[in-house]
């Protein structure tokens, strides 16, 4: 099997992962979280940038990608080279749209604020750089299709796009070692048990390993001899389609939580989005003064962590009491039904009925 049918077989193996990652994630926030957010749309259409991606390689080896460029037809290697740039739009702009998604998934979690502008400078700078690569990668000769057509068409160089794409290549690599250690910057600050921070951190920083391919490519794409094109640049196809897949693995790992709760029967945690969408109102309670209390104690509304202090409450006894913190998908649902600029931390306050001296009944 010659290289290009090994990438292309590459190729199809990470896209089907890809896609069932996409399928996962998807069951996971329409019916289990009951939120869908704007990182997750933008996941989808990485799954698809990336499968076009897949699809536009399968068709340059059909026409010799993979083969050595000066034993193939003077059409082939066109060709070849033409679908290559086709492919290679689809894995710069959907590497672009992957640290997009991760972007806007940490935005809906953060709160400081200049953990907020490193966030939006990172995505702007990627998605800027990504969309001028493509365009220079249309526009290196006058005209146009002399950089895929070199053998019939004559033309004038005006852009070395190499040093470039090593340039971009480098800067992807930063961002995703950037999004793969920012998470341990806040995860700390979220109501979530400890074994859960760590969960969610550690599967968000497997993005070292996607920074891991990008110095790959990017190793690679600096020391490749464009005179063979269709050859040579088999193992940078391959580590630019690494890079995605492995991207989106770590982003989307850390949202099939609350399915792998559920498989598990603990999804009581994550139900409760479904019930109602007016959570506007708070539970309300008839307060009965058996003893006051001095000094003042504050009090925990039973739906949601807003401290009230009331003199003429006694407290109920911790023995008899039950709180749970929900996770980080609960706060982003909270946050998105609220529209408001806080984040209502959600807790339950379980009350065992056989305490006749504890005076809070609804």
């Amino acid at each position: 099997m010659h290289p290009g049918y090994q990438l292309a077989c590459a190729m199809w193996a990470m896209a089907a992962l890809s896609l069932t990652l996409v399928v996962l994630r998807l069951y996971t926030r329409t019916r289990i979280v009951k939120f869908v957010g704007a990182e997750d749309y933008m996941y989808v259409c990485t799954s698809i940038f990336f499968l076009l991606f897949t699809c536009f390689i399968q068709v340059s080896v059909r026409y010799g990608l993979g083969q050595n460029f000066w034993q193939l037809s003077i059409d082939d290697t066109s060709y070849a080279i033409f679908w290559t740039y086709v492919a290679n739009s689809f894995a710069i702009t959907g590497n672009a749209m992957a640290k997009l998604s991760m972007g806007l998934f940490l935005l809906r979690v953060v709160q400081v604020r200049w953990h907020k502008i490193a966030l939006w400078t990172a995505v702007t700078i990627t998605v800027a750089t990504s969309i001028a690569l493509t365009i220079m990668l249309w526009n290196q000769t006058t005209p146009i299709k002399a950089s895929w057509d070199p053998l019939r068409t004559p033309g004038v160089w005006n852009i070395q796009i190499q040093p470039l794409s090593v340039g971009l290549g480098v800067w992807s690599s930063i961002c995703d070692f950037f999004f793969a250690i920012f998470p341990w910057l806040f995860i700390q600050s979220l109501p979530m048990s400890q074994r859960d921070k760590i969960m969610l951190a550690g599967g968000m920083s497997l993005g070292v390993i996607a920074g891991a391919c990008g110095i790959t490519r990017t190793v690679v794409l600096s020391r490749l001899n464009v005179y063979n094109y269709t050859l040579n640049f088999v193992p940078y196809f391959a580590w630019a389609g690494a890079e995605i897949a492995v991207a989106m693995v770590c982003i989307g790992i850390p949202t099939l939580r609350p399915l792998y709760l559920k498989t598990r029967g603990l999804s009581s945690a994550y139900s409760n989005h479904g019930r109602s969408n007016d959570n506007s109102e708070l539970p309300q309670f008839t307060m009965y003064d058996r003893k006051a209390l001095s000094p003042r104690t504050p009090v925990r509304d039973s739906s949601f962590s807003h401290t009230r202090f009331d003199s003429n409450v006694s407290r109920p006894p911790a023995a008899y009491t039950k709180t749970r913190s929900d996770s980080v998908d609960d706060i982003i649902s909270e946050y998105h039904n609220q529209h408001a600029g806080v984040i209502w931390v959600k807790n339950e306050v379980r009350i065992q009925e056989d305490i006749a001296d504890w005076p809070l009944r609804s």
